[in-house]
């Protein structure tokens, strides 16, 4: 386990400490604390040309040294050479920088030199600012991690859609796992608040210009909305923004790790952590609009691998300082926290059953799935809402998902948007099962393969492929030996209850028998011993059951016996926990689904993507194949967001990496 150093600059109450009366103390590991004078600082805002334009590395490096020697270099200078000597890359020196005078939270101490080397680059230390960890409310976060990104502006000097696709790129190309969604530029700052109180985002990441007040002070997020006013967030608004508190806050825009020397807030950095986030990222500069990119390019890619907040910000850090050119946009970011890096963000996943299904390709392809972000959220709380209680037990019991074209195409990405969600549902402790009633896998009757299908055909259907190998966690088999011989008895013109050992308890596959009397009671029967069976094989789980391609089955067959005796009992809360999904177009759930019923089925429907987020879109789709995309690439994509068309389908991007070079090469 690495070593905990802890430095605390404090003002000196008698007037005994150094440069202006302050003192840095010392703690390793929570032993005895060892305090002496700060060292002299000279003029602070000499160090604000750090960062000037015309600044180079001679300049950056004469402040770090002043800064090393004023905080390490004097008493506490031997200290600090054996805990540097002990520190390694594979058991790092973790570094807390308290400094509680906010005159001098300004200064760039992520700029720090000591004989000509950086000490906020060194990979064996692991530097970050911020307060003292304390314990409070908390544990671990159910996934997915929730991020909410928030545009301020549409500057197109500031690479925001080239960031975004980097973002989706890094965190999106592992399905289920993480949920992202983009508020564009909101006009108020009640906007913004009603947006983070609905989705309760794990981190909030904004994108914008930092501005300095034009009376002075701490910098201000600046949102320019494309109707409307423009308005600014400061960090007096921080505290009354939304109800909701995010854990991770990062403020990719200029000059928000800024605090005036008068401002006791300390900038909207120090906002953040004062309010309760666990920890704020944040820059002490312009960085430039290419450097923003590859900063949250890999600090995301770390994050997503579930590395401790730190490693993700000094990763993020050496990054920046392999880019071509010493503009020194490594030490703009700044880290503060007020947990341990490693609690800053506890998501994890309770999957009932071990992760090996996930490579089947079914799933692997949804990592090209872009685009539908509001569907995604009302699809996966519809059956699981994060923000009740009981989230499984509090939420719908029956889902509808159909599609409408306004192109009139008959693919809207219904089966790839469940999907993603039906992983997400596994993740997070569910028993999922997945039919796909489209295809002819494991039906031995004739009548039964992808022509539509009777109530008896479907019912069977999905027994076979809830107990197949190819599900994330296939159900027992054992589980369905009172059902089959319930079915055996049924089917063949048996009344009341079937006794015990008078049938085989595998299905005999006979057709189900309407002249032999009683049919709808024995129908009913077969319902609701199927019912009991799915409980059982559920063993107390909530238990998601995904009928793909529902207009497969005869929608006469579907009202008469299905709607009664399958669809209606899980959508009145008489079974649970069992939730049923319903995959279909339009069209078939205008036939099979009474108005009567609406109240009790809850309704998601999918049309195609608008013209206007294609280049968006496309973008996200470049960043999850793994590459960016070249001059050729970007001629051929603009000059199809050109075209005077208002919608476009969900299979274009299928289509275009036949015709796109990058795209064909990176999917081949």
């Amino acid at each position: 386990m690495g070593i905990t150093a802890v430095l605390r600059v404090i003002a000196a109450g008698d007037g005994a400490g150094g440069d202006e009366g302050y003192l840095v103390s010392l703690v390793v590991d929570g032993e005895s604390e060892i305090a002496v004078p700060l060292g002299a600082l000279g003029s602070v805002a000499d160090y604000g040309e750090a960062f000037a334009r015309g600044a180079d590395d001679e300049d950056r490096a004469k402040a770090g040294e002043q800064l090393f020697a004023a905080l390490l270099g004097g008493g506490l200078a031997q200290k600090w050479s054996e805990l540097h000597s002990r520190a390694e890359r594979a058991n790092p020196l973790r570094v807390l920088l308290v400094i509680e005078p906010p005159q001098l939270r300004s200064l760039p101490w992520e700029l720090m030199c000591h004989q000509g080397r950086w000490l906020w680059r060194r990979r064996e230390l692991l530097f970050r600012r911020g307060v003292i960890p304390q314990d409070g409310p908390g544990g671990d976060e159910l996934g997915p991690l929730r991020v909410l990104v928030v545009i301020a502006t549409s500057d197109a000097s500031l690479l925001v859609e080239q960031e975004l696709a980097a973002i989706s790129g890094a965190l999106e190309s592992s399905p289920g796992r993480v949920h992202l969604e983009v508020l564009d530029c909101p006009g108020s700052a009640d906007v913004l608040a009603h947006v983070i109180d609905r989705l309760r985002p794990h981190v909030l990441h904004f994108i914008g210009h930092g501005m300095p007040r034009a009376a002075g002070g701490s910098a201000e997020l600046v949102f320019t909305p494309a109707e409307g006013n423009s308005w600014e967030l400061g960090g007096e608004d921080i505290g009354d923004l939304a109800r909701w508190l995010p854990l991770l806050v990062v403020l990719n825009a200029c000059r928000t790790a800024q605090a005036e020397p008068s401002d006791c807030i300390g900038g909207i950095a120090y906002a953040y952590l004062d309010v309760g986030v666990r920890a704020v990222v944040s820059m002490q500069g312009d960085i430039e609009s290419d450097a923003a990119v590859v900063f949250s390019a890999r600090f995301y890619k770390e994050l997503e691998a579930h590395r401790p907040i730190d490693v993700c910000l000094a990763e993020a850090r050496s990054a920046l300082a392999n880019r071509p050119g010493r503009t020194g946009s490594w030490a703009l970011p700044v880290l503060l926290t007020r947990r341990d890096p490693a609690a800053v963000l506890p998501i994890v996943f309770r999957p009932p059953a071990p992760l090996d299904g996930i490579t089947s390709q079914q799933f692997v392809d949804l990592r090209r799935f872009v685009g539908r972000s509001d569907e995604r959220r009302q699809v996966w709380w519809a059956l699981d809402d994060p923000s009740m209680a009981s989230p499984a037990a509090d939420s719908s019991s029956v889902l509808l998902v159909s599609g409408r074209s306004q192109l009139g195409v008959e693919q809207t990405g219904k089966t790839w948007l469940t999907n993603w969600c039906l992983l997400t549902w596994f993740l997070r402790g569910h028993r999922v099962v997945s039919v796909n009633l489209a295809t002819r896998r494991g039906l031995r009757m004739e009548g039964y393969g992808s022509r539509a299908k009777d109530w008896l055909g479907a019912i069977r259907m999905i027994r076979d492929e809830a107990t197949s190998a190819n599900q994330l966690c296939p159900l027992p088999r054992e589980s369905f030996a009172e059902f089959n011989a319930a079915l055996n008895h049924f089917v063949a013109g048996g009344s009341g209850s079937a006794r015990s050992g008078c049938h085989s308890t595998d299905d005999e596959w006979q057709e189900f028998n309407d002249d032999a009397g009683h049919a709808d009671e024995r129908k009913a029967g077969i319902l609701e011993a199927f019912l009991i069976a799915l409980r059982k094989a559920a063993q107390g789980q909530p238990l998601v059951i995904v009928l793909d391609h529902a207009e497969k089955i005869m929608p006469e067959s579907f009202v008469s016996e299905l709607n009664e005796g399958l669809v209606r009992p899980i959508a009145c809360g008489m079974t649970p926990p069992l939730r049923l999904v319903l995959v279909a177009p339009h069209w078939w759930v205008g036939q099979v689904l009474p108005d009567s019923d609406a109240h009790l089925i809850t309704r998601v429907q999918l049309g195609d993507f608008r013209q206007s987020q294609f280049m968006r879109l496309a973008r996200a789709y470049s960043s999850r194949l793994g590459i960016d995309p070249d001059a050729h690439t970007m001629a051929m994509l603009e000059a199809f967001h050109g075209l005077p068309v208002e919608y476009f389908s969900i299979d274009l991007f299928h289509t275009l990496a036949k015709h796109v070079p990058q795209w064909r090469t990176a999917i081949a």
